[in-house]
Order: C-alpha cells, then sequence, then structure tokens
C-alpha cells in the first residue's frame, strides 16, 4: 500500500479524493491556506469532512469495523457483540449531515452544524493588508489586487441528535474522533488550530424533539478572511501636489523660515 492509499484510510482522509478544497495541500502534509484565502465558509468544510466519512464507512463494512473496535472495544462489556450491533446500526440507520439546527419533521439520527459565534481576533495584521497578487497571477493589461481582511476566531457546534441515547453516545464520539482525525484536513482547508470539547444537551422541549436524545460537539478555530482590491495605476508624469499650503514650520520651538505654495 503506498503513501496516498495509506492516507485515504485514515479518517479525513477520504474527502481528499472528491474535494479540491483539501486535495490539493493534503497530501503533502499539514499547512493552513496561503494567508490572502478567505475562509468564509468553514460550516461547509465540517460538513464536507463528516459526510465524506460517513459515506466512506458505509461504503466499507472492515473499514467501519476497523475503527469501531478501536474506539469501543475497550470499554464494551461484551466486546464482539456490543460493536457489532453498533456496526449494524450504523449501517441501517446512517446520520444525516445538515446545516443549521435540525427540525422536528426531519429524520433523525443527524449531525446538524450550527454557526456559535464569529468574532475578529485580537491578533490583526497591520493596516488590514493581507497580500497583492503577483504579476503572473493578473490577466493581461489588469491591475495587481490588495488583499485586506482579518482572523476571525469562530466557534461552530455540531448537534447530534438520535432517539435512542446509545446511539446518540456513539455518534456522538464517532463525530468527534472524524474532526479530530481530520484535523490535518481542516488544517489544509485553511481552519486553524482547531480544538474540540462538547457534552450533553439538556432535555428541555426548546432545544429537542419529543423522544429525541442530544448531545453537541463544539470546534474553535481561526480563519483568515479577505477581500480584494484593485490599485489603481496613474501616469506619474501627470500627478501633482495641490491643495497644501505650508506657512512656516516650527521644529523644537525654532522657526525655520519655510513658507511653500504649491497648486
Amino acid at each position: 500500500m503506498n503513501r496516498k492509499e495509506r492516507l485515504l484510510n485514515n479518517l479525513g482522509g477520504n474527502v481528499a479524493q472528491d474535494d479540491k478544497r483539501f486535495s490539493e495541500p493534503f497530501f503533502d502534509g499539514p499547512k493552513a491556506a496561503e494567508i490572502r484565502t478567505s475562509i468564509v465558509l468553514p460550516e461547509r468544510l465540517i460538513r464536507a469532512l463528516l459526510k465524506s466519512e460517513v459515506d466512506r464507512l458505509l461504503a466499507d463494512e472492515d473499514e467501519l469495523r476497523r475503527f469501531f473496535s478501536h474506539f469501543f472495544d475497550p470499554t464494551l462489556p461484551e466486546d464482539e457483540v456490543e460493536r457489532e450491533a453498533y456496526v449494524s446500526n450504523f449501517r441501517t440507520n446512517p446520520p444525516r449531515v445538515v446545516l443549521g439546527y435540525p427540525r422536528t419533521t426531519g429524520s433523525f439520527p443527524v449531525f446538524a452544524i450550527v454557526l456559535n459565534t464569529d468574532e475578529e481576533a485580537d491578533e490583526r495584521f497591520l493596516a488590514k493588508y493581507m497580500g497583492t497578487t503577483l504579476p503572473e497571477e493578473n490577466p493581461p493589461g489588469g491591475n495587481d489586487q490588495n488583499y485586506e481582511g482579518s482572523f476571525f476566531n469562530q466557534n461552530i457546534s455540531v448537534y447530534i441528535m438520535a432517539q435512542n441515547p446509545d446511539q446518540t453516545i456513539y455518534l456522538y464520539h464517532l463525530a468527534k474522533f472524524i474532526l479530530f482525525g481530520g484535523r490535518e484536513a481542516l488544517e489544509c482547508a485553511g481552519l486553524i488550530d482547531p480544538s474540540y470539547s462538547g457534552g450533553e444537551l439538556s432535555p428541555n422541549e426548546m432545544y429537542l424533539p419529543d423522544n429525541v436524545f442530544g448531545r453537541v460537539l463544539t470546534i474553535n478555530f481561526k480563519v483568515g478572511q479577505s477581500i480584494p482590491k484593485l490599485l489603481s495605476y496613474r501616469d506619474g508624469r501627470r500627478l501633482k501636489v495641490s491643495g497644501i499650503f505650508l506657512s512656516d514650520t516650527v521644529v523644537n520651538g525654532l522657526r525655520g523660515g519655510v513658507k511653500v505654495s504649491s497648486e
């Protein structure tokens, strides 16, 4: 098995097969996207990673069993029997991956991705400058572009909801390990320093539909977001200073005797 095949058999590796947002830098090792790249849809990156791995595990029962054995066997009283129940349940009732809060009319189980906070980070670029296009990147006769932007701290939650408490527990841990195992892919796509936390959802009808159990997995990370601005060029021979009138100068209390008027 070559290196690429081995990577594709890791959690998070499968997304590189089909999604150009992850593919090109992924096999060169972890590296963030270029700083001037604007990452404005991290929810869709997280959705792509979760959906890719759910689909892969559904298509390959041996891979599904390999991961479930590692995750669940050490803490199950009857390893094989209990694990096989999880494998069977996952194959017959796989989780849907959706954007936004889950609806009572939707089917379960579900991974629902929700943006909690989006806040400009304290670490900011000088004058918001994030780079300029290189000459070879511009179309013939086109102007260079400056990129202005900043880092943003984002907090996104994945709500795991199912109609059985045991199913909710194992799907919560599966979602956590997909995102944890896919950290390299997320970093390649431009999410910086992702970290994870989670917990049980309160059994309150305001948060959960009837007869549905829930947990929430929260992801914290930083992304660079930018906007392009065209640079305009002028003929320097036609430029002049205007609108300035300087009547003398004072430096350290001494009058310089400079009088300049320019139109």
